[in-house]
């Protein structure tokens, strides 16, 4: 059997069902122009400085830190006061008295480096606390408008590794729509409770004016 004329034959069928698979478009023929994506962006430290529960928040956060730090500096101060009393008096001691001295100030020292180790970890526990929830907030309402919009992709203007959108029309900038929305969902501040005799209502007001009119 010769192979390479069965080939051959073989070969134009397919390029014979291709092209009628696929026929050229004639000139001025409409072609569908793929469908554009929608893409959006969000400011989310400008949310963060809007936003009253993210205010409050962080002020939380920024009040922990510092009492952290006065706990180290007061750590700090107590053992460098104590070390100095040591180095004053350690001529008076006597060995016994020096090793028990020593061994406090070793004590107080390994609570001091504890304190400035776990200061970290402290701090982005308080953080994941107290903030973490906004940020879960803020993007459980970006996924709800991109859902609702349509919207391809959202993306973050700013990053701590640095800005994701250099330029972008104002047009595209979803921050205020999502604060918005974000501000919705506050719960609202109970009001306080009335103390003493209930403030009297509009039509109560009326009723005693016109009785005390029918009087006259």
């Amino acid at each position: 059997m010769n192979y390479r004329f069965l080939f051959a034959w073989v070969l134009m069928a397919c390029i014979y069902t291709g092209v009628k698979a696929n026929p050229p478009q004639e000139d001025g023929q409409s072609q569908v122009a793929p469908p554009s994506l929608k893409i959006g962006y969000v400011d989310v430290g400008y949310i963060f400085g809007q936003l009253p529960e993210a205010i409050k928040n962080g002020e939380e956060l920024q009040t922990f830190q510092e009492q952290l730090k006065n706990q180290i500096q007061l750590k700090a101060n107590e053992l460098e006061r104590k070390f100095s009393d040591y180095q004053k008096q350690v001529d008076t001691f006597t060995e016994a008295q020096q090793k028990q001295k020593q061994a406090e100030l070793n004590a107080l020292h390994q609570s001091f480096r504890t304190l400035e180790q776990q200061m970290p970890a402290e701090i982005e526990k308080k953080y994941q606390a107290v903030i973490g929830p906004i940020h879960q907030k803020i993007k459980q309402v970006i996924d709800k408008i991109a859902k609702e919009q349509g919207y391809a992709f959202v993306l973050a203007k700013d990053t701590p590794a640095g800005p994701i959108v250099f330029f972008a029309q104002p047009a595209f900038d979803l921050s205020e729509l999502v604060l918005e929305q974000l501000k919705a969902m506050a719960p609202k501040e109970m009001e306080p409770p009335v103390v003493g005799p209930k403030a009297q209502t509009p039509a109560q007001s009326s009723t005693r004016s016109a009785k005390t009119v029918k009087k006259k």
